[in-house]
């Protein structure tokens, strides 16, 4: 299916790398023919000290605040060279965002994320790891780098290799249709990865048949099988495999394959680590991820592959949501 967006929103914080954002938003909106909307958010009330004057026009403070926001997004409008809309609020950025997009029917937001690890980021996290888990769009999140300081406005962006990881559920579906509609307008190399956890063999069930469009298997751990076992269950997993290959290959669509000859890989081990190690030696410049559902204590503790790709990639991510 093809992805189309109409709306394309980037998330501005004045920083040294808002023209990155902007590259990205002027060049997807020039692509997709959509309209481009250029947002910031006000955070947080203001922390006054009690020792200042008492005739202090706390409000007005405020209202200058989101004036002088909304004067820098008018300047920078005028230099985008293309219409733009433009939106300021006050508050939790996350969630002003969230609802942004909600009222004004947003297609995808750009952010840019300038890391953060440690105690910090597991106690409070950051604006785009909120996002991840909130947004109905998708969201193309940046990782701006030193080289990016007061860079100018690009009218294109360079995407010469997009990769998408495929589970084969719904959430990496919609990935596969965004990295499709993404490497047909900027006619890019095409990766479809999936990626298997090294703890267990797969073996296929009753149910199973070599090159079928559904895989089913049980899982069984190396240790302790006999040598006999172990060859059947190489035999099956080199079957499984070659299933694997073709379910990858057979997702890209006919009418498609006159100009995409997309490559397909099969990777063993942890997720994001496997994911992030292959797009570092390929120069990849665009990991598309679906997002899956995850418990509150599973984010807390853990979180997910999407989340810790973000964190850790070295290229831009774009994490996208299957709504039900």
């Amino acid at each position: 299916m093809r992805i189309e967006p109409k709306k394309i929103m980037c998330a501005i914080d004045f920083s040294d790398f808002t023209n990155l954002i902007l590259s990205y938003g002027k060049s997807l909106a020039s692509e997709f023919d959509a309209t481009l909307c250029l947002c910031h958010i006000v955070s947080g009330p203001l922390m006054v000290s009690s020792h200042m004057p008492p005739y202090l026009d706390y409000a007005g403070i405020e209202s200058e605040r989101i004036q002088n926001a909304q004067d820098k997004l008018e300047r920078i409008a005028e230099k985008m060279d293309m219409q733009c809309e433009i939106r300021v609020s006050t508050g939790q950025p996350a969630e002003e965002i969230e609802q942004i997009t909600r009222e004004n029917n947003i297609n995808m937001v750009i952010a840019a994320t300038h890391g953060g690890s440690g105690i910090k980021r597991f106690l409070i996290g950051s604006v785009t790891n909120r996002l991840v888990k909130i947004l109905s769009c998708p969201l193309l999140v940046l990782h701006a780098k030193e080289k990016h300081l007061d860079s100018p406005i690009e009218g294109s962006i360079k995407l010469n290799r997009i990769l998408v990881g495929c589970d084969f559920s719904p959430d990496s579906q919609l990935a596969f249709d965004y990295a499709l509609s993404l490497a047909q307008e900027f006619q890019t190399q095409l990766y479809l990865a999936h990626v298997m956890k090294p703890k267990s063999i797969p073996i296929p069930t009753a149910d199973y048949v070599p090159g079928g469009d559904q895989v089913s298997w049980a899982r069984a751990e190396y240790p302790g099988l006999s040598k006999k076992e172990l060859s059947d269950n190489k035999k099956a997993r080199d079957a499984l495999l070659k299933s694997l290959e073709d379910k990858l290959t057979h997702m890209v669509p006919e009418d498609s394959r006159n100009w995409c000859t997309p490559i397909t890989i099969l990777l063993e081990g942890e997720p994001y680590k496997e994911l992030i190690t292959y797009a570092e030696k390929e120069k990849i410049d665009m990991i598309i991820l679906g997002v899956h559902g995850y418990s509150l204590l599973e984010q807390f503790l853990v979180g997910s592959t999407t989340d810790r790709v973000i964190s850790r990639a070295g290229c831009s991510v774009l994490a996208v949501r299957h709504i039900v």
